[in-house]
């Protein structure tokens, strides 16, 4: 009897291809669009609990779109400790 061993390859991704940010009461997901051919990252905001987009927008590398979701959850959670004050 043979005893076969899977084995899978490590995939290399230079940039992950699904990210969840979350700060405050507020969240972003950056996604990547496989669609095109062309990497396209998508960041998404809502507020945790709602299925409402707050914002979204996009970018042409993960880091753009890490960094652009992580600047709009900067400033709503500044927004809301406003209010609050």
């Amino acid at each position: 009897m043979r005893k076969f061993r899977l084995v899978v390859a490590a995939k290399q991704a230079s940039e992950p291809e699904n990210t969840r940010l979350m700060l405050g009461d507020f969240m972003a997901d950056v996604l990547l669009d496989v669609r095109h051919d062309a990497k396209i990252f998508h960041w998404i905001v809502q507020k945790i609990g709602s299925a409402a987009i707050i914002h979204w927008g996009q970018e042409h590398t993960f880091q753009e779109a890490k960094a652009a979701a992580q600047g709009y959850l900067e400033s709503l959670r500044h927004a809301s400790q406003q209010k609050k004050a």
